[in-house]
């Protein structure tokens, strides 16, 4: 009696701790999926902008940052200011700011109701736009777009943080 009582707590014990990394690994996808889907909707709503109101990123910095009118929803405004000079080559490691970024900071409630901070998400977010337009090369009215991104996440214990990217092209043509 006492070895199978052991045997089934051991067995129990090896479910349990599947089960709960199960759990992690599944709050830790849809806080990613979250986020992509943010920022995806960012670059859709960037791309389907009259090609004018796409404000460039200046070469200096500014006294004051240009704005792009981006929305939360339909009555909620929620404007990204652009970074100024040209966004970096690569990916800059989590805790480092590359010359000219301009933080935007957005609160995201993963959870609704947010029960507790952990159930709000933190996204901080870089944006530069760049004229592409080159005539004597043919290139006609483009903007390039950057994006980049960072948001940490508590998973059990631990605080993870993650840096990604998002670019795309806009055309004087409408790609929506």
């Amino acid at each position: 009696m006492l070895i199978a009582s052991l045997v089934l707590t051991v067995t129990s014990a090896g479910i349990l701790a599947m089960i709960i990394q199960s759990r992690r690994l599944t709050e830790g996808s849809i806080v990613q999926n979250s986020v992509v889907t943010i920022m995806q909707g960012y670059i859709e709503q960037l791309k389907s902008l009259e090609y004018g109101l796409l404000a460039v990123s200046l070469p200096t910095a500014p006294s004051v940052n240009p704005t792009i009118p981006t929305v939360l929803d339909e009555a909620t405004p929620d404007p990204l200011t652009l970074s100024w000079g040209s966004p970096p080559t690569a990916l800059p490691a989590i805790g480092t700011t590359p010359t000219g970024a301009v933080t935007n900071t957005k609160s995201i409630a993963i959870k609704n109701p947010a029960v507790n901070p952990n159930d709000t998400l933190t996204l901080t977010i870089w944006v530069w736009v760049q004229d592409l337009t080159d005539i004597p090369n043919n290139v006609g009215g483009s903007k390039a777009i950057t994006m980049i991104y960072t948001y940490q996440f508590r998973d059990g214990g631990r605080t993870k943080s993650f840096r990604s990217s998002l670019r795309t092209i806009r055309s004087v043509v409408p790609s929506f």
